[in-house]
């Protein structure tokens, strides 16, 4: 289980049991039902299996870069936390409408794990956090920065986007080096599933399970 506390609520994830009342909100539950106090939500998500030859499953185009790897000059690092991250990743947030991300969530944490690519001429390309559930031995990919938007041109925007690519094939190597069992994608929505389907995966049932008065305190004041 993953648990983070927002700004009024605490939210779940991975809960394989669902108590018969809480205000706890739990999200990408494995249970599909809970009692007549909880608003249910269906939530497919892509996984990818690490205990497999996972790379068999990467589309040709993905596999066509990775083949091409070493013309790029790209430098991958690990720090123990990106404090910038949320000032990186605000350009997808407005683009693509995604909700805020809880106050502090940026911080140093054993099962938090940060990851960030660079190269020579354009300076930091993407930037990864992924939280790690080590009782289900699942990591989850929280956030996915990219410097793509910012490119000034069609050619480093390439580069960017084959440099944030690069930083996943190597994040899910790594947990697999480090004894995870599977990579959550997070969710199949578009725009944001097209990257995610050239690393395959297998499409597995979530469900989001949210207290009742949480649901429309969410919907009063979004």
């Amino acid at each position: 289980m993953i648990e983070i506390k927002g700004k009024f609520f605490t939210s779940q994830y991975y809960s394989a049991k669902i108590p018969f009342f809480s205000l706890v909100n739990y999200p990408m539950s494995f249970a599909p039902k809970a009692s007549v106090f909880y608003k249910t939500f269906y939530y497919p998500t892509r996984v990818i299996d690490l205990r497999s030859t996972f790379e068999l499953d990467y589309s040709k185009r993905l596999m066509k870069y990775l083949r091409n790897i070493d013309k790029y000059a790209f430098e991958i690092s690990r720090p123990n936390v990106i404090p910038d991250l949320l000032e990186m990743f605000q350009s997808t947030i407005n683009a693509k409408n995604i909700p805020s991300y809880p106050p502090g969530i940026i911080t140093e944490n054993p099962n938090y794990y940060y990851s960030e690519i660079h190269e020579p001429s354009l300076g930091r390309l993407a930037a990864h956090m992924i939280i790690g559930d080590p009782e289900n031995k699942i990591v989850m990919g929280y956030i996915n920065a990219s410097n793509y938007r910012e490119m000034p041109d069609k050619k480093s925007q390439r580069i960017s986007s084959i440099a944030n690519k690069y930083l996943f094939h190597k994040d899910l190597k790594y947990f697999q080096k480090i004894g995870y069992s599977h990579y959550d994608m997070v969710g199949i929505s578009e725009p944001m599933n097209q990257m995610k389907k050239e690393f395959g995966g297998k499409i597995i049932d979530t469900y989001t399970h949210t207290p009742i008065l949480i649901h429309w305190v969410k919907k009063l004041f979004p």
